[in-house]
């Protein structure tokens, strides 16, 4: 099954000029670097940086054509070479020692579109050995207790692993908008200025940059002096430009775009270093590593980092559920359905009860039944198709618990039936939009698709559907999730968070965005305060995963209570409620469970869940 975080659609960013930036075809490799693209099959490199007589004193002419043991006199590094060409070699021990012109060297290859790639770097010495990096970070990290000491310890132990001036942890917001929730300077940085708390303009990354992010794969620049070109033999014979004929997403020495040259320049910034924090395919953040002189990280400390970013990311989740408190509000769903399953009896027990002078009476009782547990039960009455609760009553403890299930502002529930049925519970817009958002699925908003998940969530629905100021006030945030497969829904709101941001600089206008100046490195770095608005609170995915869990059992419920159609009981002076039945000012009673569900409708998702206090329980942990 998918990850849950498929189904997380949060705020995009607007369309940027440089966004189509060939960066992983860039055609070039940063200068402190040998790059050699091999032919597996004939062990002959078909492409090499331009410095590679610079580097090992093999003009580029002798090297195109040649094994790469042909740039190494050593015999140990020739032989090392050649183990790397062994046929059919798929994986590589990184780094490969290797020595050319008196210097030491190290060689990380990999595989990627059917060439082998042999970076050859410079070797350093590590700050620490790797084990007693691998040792700390695991102790920092597992004896975090917050998300904010987390975030603290995190950029202390990428200090510890660096020894660069300055730490940032930066995280991604909505509209691809970000700000630094960490950072952490050595004792004698020369890199003094601080960016904690400041926010960064989704301008300063462009998607093609973001695509590659989204692998995981750290990037390096130890010097901002540009880069030199990647060769291929050319028509007449002699070195060419290789243009964007190779795919370098996978290289440590991809090549700089020259705006992102002077942008780290106009930072003061001589090296720097970022780390991708992802979750599945998701970029959540960066580490930022500044140093102000030029600086080389060797491959085993880059190594460490990535462990130490998939050990934050773990401990990260763990964290925001404990915070969030999910293991509470887990229970909190369990006892709901419980409740739910406890109203449809007493509906069905008032709907079947006897007795002349219990006609008027009766639909008015099963509807506050019906309305304690929002609608939710398979058998519903609605009054004139709306309902509003106000969380703050004690009739309405049930709807105000269905708003802390989701740590939300509002919550509806839509019902199919005859006329159909809107239930609204705290801030949310009325009823007629409820209802049309509830129709958009499949069209505006992605389709509910059987098999999986089945839920949805956005910290920015304006960016589907325009609505005014008014729907992104009091729903900026949707988390919708089916019930069954009849349009029955239910969702959960949030309001628009408006901050009073900081900002790194100014950020662009949209006619700046699309223009020319996207492509010139940024120099205004200055503090700028100016709102950011157009989002809520995101999402976590735990909550994401517990409403489509909620939902789920709720329709597992009610296709358990499904049964055949009752023929019509014979007339008598005291009948029980003919369901659908609508007298003058009585309540509609809407009883679904007498309409089977169409076959083949309703996904076998096979929640593990934890056991409950009374009964087995079907619900996949989400603390």
């Amino acid at each position: 099954m998918p990850s849950i975080r498929t189904h997380i659609w949060n705020g995009r960013p607007a369309p940027c000029e440089h966004d189509t930036l060939p960066i992983a075809r860039i055609g070039t490799v940063q200068p402190h670097g040998v790059m050699m693209v091999v032919v597996p099959e004939t062990g002959a490199v078909e492409h090499v940086s331009a410095n590679v007589e610079e580097i090992l004193g093999v003009p580029a002419r002798l090297a195109l054509g040649q094994p790469p043991m042909a740039c190494f006199r050593d015999p140990e590094s020739a032989g090392r070479l050649a183990e790397i060409l062994r046929p059919g070699r798929r994986f590589f021990d990184n780094p490969t020692p290797l020595s050319a012109n008196g210097r030491r060297f190290e060689a990380i290859c990999h595989l990627r579109n059917g060439r082998l790639f042999i970076e050859i770097e410079p070797y350093v010495d590590a700050e620490h050995d790797y084990q007693s990096m691998v040792q700390a970070a695991m102790e920092q990290i597992a004896r975090q207790t917050t998300v904010a000491g987390l975030y603290d310890a995190a950029a202390r132990m990428m200090h510890h692993c660096t020894r660069y001036d300055r730490v940032k942890l930066y995280k991604w917001l909505s509209h691809g908008n970000g700000v630094v929730v960490a950072e952490h300077h050595a004792p004698d940085s020369k890199l003094p200025a601080s960016f904690l708390g400041y926010h960064f303009s989704a301008a300063d990354t462009p998607e093609t940059a973001k695509e590659i992010l989204r692998t995981g794969k750290t990037r390096q620049k130890p010097t901002q002096r540009g880069s030199v070109p990647l060769l291929t033999r050319g028509p007449d014979g002699e070195p060419a430009p290789s243009g964007d004929a190779v795919d370098m997403t996978d290289c440590w020495l991809r090549g700089i775009h020259p705006c992102d040259n002077g942008y780290n320049r106009n930072l003061g910034v001589g090296s720097n270093i970022i780390f991708p924090v992802c979750m599945d395919n998701t970029l959540w953040g960066l580490f930022v590593v500044h140093n102000k002189e030029e600086k080389f990280l060797n491959y085993d400390s880059r190594a460490v980092i990535e462990q130490m970013t998939m050990m934050f990311v773990s401990r990260l989740i763990e964290l925001e559920a404990n915070e969030a408190r999910m293991g509470e509000r887990q229970q909190l769903a369990m006892q709901m359905i419980g409740t739910i399953e406890g109203a449809q009896a007493m509906l069905a027990a008032t709907a079947a009860a006897r007795g002349s002078h219990l006609q008027a009476v009766r639909p008015h009782a099963m509807h506050a039944v019906s309305r304690h547990v929002a609608a939710l039960a398979p058998t519903y009455v609605s009054a004139n198709g709306v309902d509003a609760a106000e969380p703050g009553r004690p009739e309405d403890r049930f709807c105000a618990d269905l708003l802390r299930v989701a740590d939300a502002d509002g919550a509806a529930v839509v019902r199919t039936g005859p006329g159909g049925h809107v239930h609204l519970v705290g801030s949310t817009p009325d009823a007629l939009t409820v209802r049309g958002l509830a129709g958009l699925f499949g069209t505006r908003l992605p389709a509910f698709e059987e098999g999986g998940w089945r839920v949805f969530a956005t910290d920015a629905l304006a960016d589907f559907v325009p609505g005014g100021a008014e729907l992104r006030r009091v729903a900026s945030g949707l988390l919708a999730a089916p019930i069954g497969s009849r349009g029955d829904m239910v969702m959960w709101f949030r309001r628009e968070r408006v901050v009073d941001a900081v900002w790194a600089g100014r950020p662009p206008t949209t006619a700046e965005l699309n223009s020319e100046a996207m492509f010139r490195p940024r120099s205004d770095f200055a503090a700028h305060r100016a709102p950011l608005a157009g989002a809520s609170r995101p999402w976590l995915e735990s909550e994401v995963l517990l409403a489509a869990q909620f939902a789920a059992a709720v329709g597992e419920f009610w296709q358990r209570q499904q049964r055949p159609a009752a023929p019509p009981p014979a007339p008598a002076p005291a009948t029980p409620l003919a369901f659908g039945a609508m007298e003058p000012d009585q309540p509609l009673v809407v009883d679904q469970a007498q309409e089977p569900e169409p076959v083949g409708t309703m996904p076998a998702l096979g929640f593990g869940f934890m056991p409950a206090p009374v009964a087995p329980s079907r619900w996949t942990s989400v603390g």
